[in-house]
This record gives structure tokens, C-alpha cells and sequence, in this order.
């Protein structure tokens, strides 16, 4: 297989609408749910030292994961589903009836197929979400491929070595029950009459630990492991770097028109490891924060602040970037907010103690329940902000 016939079929069934999943299907919170999920694989694959990949967007289902920008040799195709609760059915993810378990273990030596009282109806498999999956895969003679149905929830269906997918995840749909396997055989057969048979290990299901409520939390702790390990010094920036790639790929997701090349498609719908490594580089131009705040701290020092309160504000620091890098609260973005309308109205001075310390009576007299070193380091941190980035 050549690297441009890969790429050709990859360009033909991206253009072929029966294969993307443009939206999103879940409406707003289930296309972010899908963004956020793309930017936590990207963390995993520079994390693997993968030496290149490509994410693209809305092109074959949901997500379209290959292994070059240029040359792709292999790729996975992912579903990628949002549930707030409960556990995924088997009807909704295959189209058919699930076979019912034996009674007991002796009917379940005999039974090697699933009993129906008539002939299973396979009418709604095409538009099942394995259903389209496994269509998707079909589309593919040259480049190997495989499809992932992932989602922040799981399903309960046994599998042949005892248990079920509730506990053991990930697992390909040939791992499932006898009966189970033999039935979608069956149901993805009748999708291509005549072709060859489903090979069902190249379907898995994979559940991700990312609560609806709480979408980016494992993106900014996988940014956050990354950083620390490649530039410490903006570890404290976690929360931005994962935003700010958040916002880079939005705008790939909404774009469905027809590309008449694969490099227009890398183009409209791609996010490449180059552009990753891009958005890590400008990452680096942005002043440490952290730095800034240690020089805040020394001047407030030299000017008369004592040890003990620069102590007890560098920890109420740590901890307001600990609550920061989780979102925040509802009075802690308060505190940013009124801090934010001080600081344009009060710009600082040469002069930090007396800056400070008449930012921290106004602050006071509004959270009367805060203490005053929690108070003065959430102050320094949105004024170093600002310094940042002003706007």
C-alpha cells in the first residue's frame, strides 16, 4: 500500500457523507464533549512520543485519528458519544434484540446461538451507531483501519471469558458471548451481501473518564502532566494551553464541504502533531507567570511585607491555582471579577505594597468571609495576569 493511494481512499470516504457524523449527533455539550476528548488524545500521543499523527474532524465519524500528516499507514475511527447517565443498551448500539443468557449452565453448553421466536430483524443496524461503524470500516480496502466506539459511559454486555464490559474495558466486540458475536456476525453480514465475513476484532468498545459536568478536567490534567515534564515553568498554564486548543479546533469541526484533495482535507478538518507542537511553542513566548509572581512576592518583601504573610500567601497561591486548573467556584471567579475591574481602574504602580494593600480593603470590605492571605494572592495572580495578557 502506498502512502498517496492511503491517502486517496482516506479523501474518498471522508467525501462520501455516509461516513461522517457532521454535529456531532448530541447536540452543543456532545460536540465539546468530542473536542475536549480529542484534545486529552492529543496529550496521549505526544505523551507516547508518537513521532507524528493527525486528527481530523467530522471527515469519518466523529473523529478520524492517522499515524502521518503526509505518509498514513494505519488509522482508527472513532464514535465518540456523550451519555450523562446510565449505561448504554445493546439496541441502541447494534439496531437488533439482545440474546437473552441461559437459564443455566447446562442449557448454556448447548446453546451456541442466541434463540429468537423468529428470524432477528436487522432493519435498523445500518443506522446503529456499531452499525455505522462497521460500515465505515468497510469503506476501506487499502489502508488497515479499526473503529472505537467511545463514550464517558459503558455498557453491560457478557463476554465469552466470563464477566462483562461494565468491568473490562476496553475489549473488541469479538471478546463478547458466543451468542452475542454470532448475532452481530449476522446483523454487520447483512449490511455488504456477498462480501467477506465482519471481522469483529476490529471494533472495540472504550469507555474515557470525562464527566459531562466537568468536561475539560482530564484534558487540563493530561496538559498538566505534559507540561511538567516538558516546560515546568508553564505548568501553571494548563488550563489556558487546553483552552486555547480547544478554540483552535472548534472551528474544524463545523466544516463539512466537499475537499478536493487529501491536503485540502489535513487543511479544513486537521489537526496535525506539527500544529500541536505549534501551540506548545507559542505557549513558551507567553511570560511565566510563575516567575512573575515570585517577583511580586520578593518586591513586596524588600518593601516591608514580613516573611510570614509572603509565606502564607505563596500557599493560599498554590492552592487558588490548585482550584483555578478545576475550574473555579462561583465566589473565586467573584474574586477574579472584581479584582479584574480594580485593576483597570487602578493600573499598578512602581510602588507594590501600598498597590496591594489598598486593593486588599476593597477586597476585604466585599468577601468579608476570606481570609486576607487567600484575598492578596488571588489579587497578584489576576494582576500578573493582566500583565500577561491585558486583553
Amino acid at each position: 500500500m502506498s502512502s498517496a493511494s492511503a491517502a486517496a481512499e482516506l479523501l474518498a470516504v471522508a467525501n462520501d457523507p455516509k461516513h461522517s457524523e457532521s454535529g456531532g449527533g448530541h447536540g452543543a455539550k456532545g460536540v465539546d464533549f468530542s473536542r475536549i476528548w480529542a484534545v486529552f488524545r492529543m496529550m496521549e500521543l505526544e505523551k507516547a512520543n508518537e513521532p507524528d499523527f493527525l486528527i481530523l474532524f467530522e471527515s469519518v465519524q466523529d473523529v478520524a485519528e492517522l499515524d502521518s500528516v503526509t505518509a498514513p499507514t494505519r488509522a482508527k475511527v472513532y464514535q465518540v458519544k456523550k451519555k450523562d447517565s446510565g449505561t448504554w443498551t445493546w439496541s441502541i448500539l447494534t439496531g437488533t434484540v439482545e440474546p437473552k443468557a441461559p437459564s443455566s449452565k447446562a442449557a448454556k453448553a448447548k446453546a451456541a446461538l442466541p434463540k429468537f421466536p423468529k428470524a432477528p430483524d436487522f432493519k435498523k443496524v445500518p443506522e446503529s451507531v456499531l452499525g455505522k461503524l462497521h460500515l465505515s470500516l468497510n469503506a476501506f480496502t487499502a489502508l488497515p483501519v479499526e473503529g472505537i466506539f467511545l463514550s464517558n459511559q459503558g455498557c453491560d454486555f457478557p463476554l465469552e471469558s466470563g464477566g462483562s464490559t461494565a468491568t473490562t474495558m476496553p475489549c473488541s466486540l469479538a471478546d463478547l458471548a458466543a451468542g452475542h458475536v454470532q448475532l452481530l456476525t449476522d446483523a454487520f453480514a447483512s449490511l455488504s451481501p456477498g462480501g467477506p465475513p465482519p471481522d469483529l476484532t476490529r471494533v472495540k468498545l472504550q469507555k474515557v473518564a470525562i464527566h459531562p459536568d466537568n468536561l475539560n478536567a482530564p484534558a487540563i490534567e493530561a496538559a498538566l502532566d505534559l507540561l511538567n515534564e516538558r516546560s515546568p515553568g508553564h505548568a501553571g498554564q494548563a488550563k489556558a494551553f487546553v483552552e486555547s486548543l480547544v478554540m483552535k479546533i472548534s472551528p474544524l469541526t463545523r466544516r463539512t464541504d466537499t475537499c478536493l484533495s487529501f491536503a485540502e482535507l489535513v487543511k479544513e478538518r486537521g489537526f496535525s502533531r506539527g500544529s500541536f507542537i505549534a501551540a506548545l511553542a507559542a505557549l513558551e513566548a507567553v511570560p511565566d507567570r510563575n516567575a512573575l509572581f515570585n517577583d511580586w512576592m520578593n518586591q513586596l518583601q524588600t518593601e516591608g511585607v514580613d516573611f510570614m504573610t509572603i509565606s502564607s500567601v505563596r500557599v493560599a497561591a498554590t492552592r487558588a491555582q490548585r482550584d483555578r486548573l478545576t475550574g473555579g467556584t462561583d465566589v473565586s471567579r467573584e474574586i477574579d471579577d472584581f479584582s479584574d475591574a480594580w485593576i483597570a481602574a487602578n493600573p499598578p504602580t512602581s510602588k507594590l505594597r501600598p498597590y496591594v494593600e489598598a486593593a486588599l480593603t476593597e477586597l476585604k470590605a466585599q468577601f468579608i468571609a476570606h481570609r486576607d492571605n487567600d484575598l492578596m494572592a488571588r489579587f497578584v495572580m489576576r494582576a500578573i495576569t493582566k500583565c500577561v495578557d491585558p486583553n
